[in-house]
């Protein structure tokens, strides 16, 4: 199922079967007496995931990261496992996280970004050095259009430039 997904392609993560989409980690599952887990990363999403699918719970260990685990032991609870996995590759192609060195950043700039791509909503934190943005197209359900928009804006925020017209403003 989760190959059949446009882009998603397998490899190993923690000495098991995991998934990426465009060599992002999303998915994995582990065997767990007689049955399985099945955990995703669904970013900020948890408590929504948690109210749309009965039997998810926070991962243990890593929930407040943006991990959610699934048990799975038997053949009738596979649709949830399709539902999980459905919602985690809709966050993964509607969600883009950068990092831009604060020397490149401004607010001037991210308000000019939010002024010419309105169908995208930004969420910023700092650290020291860096500026953390999260960038989300939760309307957009043509999945290759939100990636081109998230790519532009991303560019955009990280050579700190962003053409307006024919004028390039920095």
């Amino acid at each position: 199922m989760l190959l059949e997904l446009p882009g998603v392609t397998r490899g190993t993560r923690f000495g098991g079967e995991a998934f990426f989409y465009r060599k992002k980690f999303f998915c994995h599952y582990h065997p767990a007496h007689g049955s399985f887990f099945l955990e995703t990363f669904v970013w900020k999403n948890v408590n929504a995931v948690l109210g749309k699918i009965p039997g998810a719970i926070s991962h243990p260990e890593y929930g407040a990261y943006g991990w959610v685990r699934l048990p799975i032991s038997s053949a009738s609870e596979i649709v949830r496992a399709k539902m999980l996995v459905e919602m985690t590759y809709r966050y993964i192609r509607t969600t883009k996280r950068i990092s831009v060195d604060k020397d490149q950043f401004s607010d001037e700039l991210l308000s000019l970004v939010k002024a010419k791509f309105p169908q995208i909503g930004f969420k910023s934190g700092e650290s020291k050095k860096r500026i953390q943005i999260i960038m989300e197209t939760p309307e957009l359900t043509d999945f290759d259009r939100a990636e081109v928009l998230l790519n532009q804006a991303a560019r955009a925020l990280r050579k700190g430039k962003l053409m307006i017209g024919s004028r390039m403003v920095s």
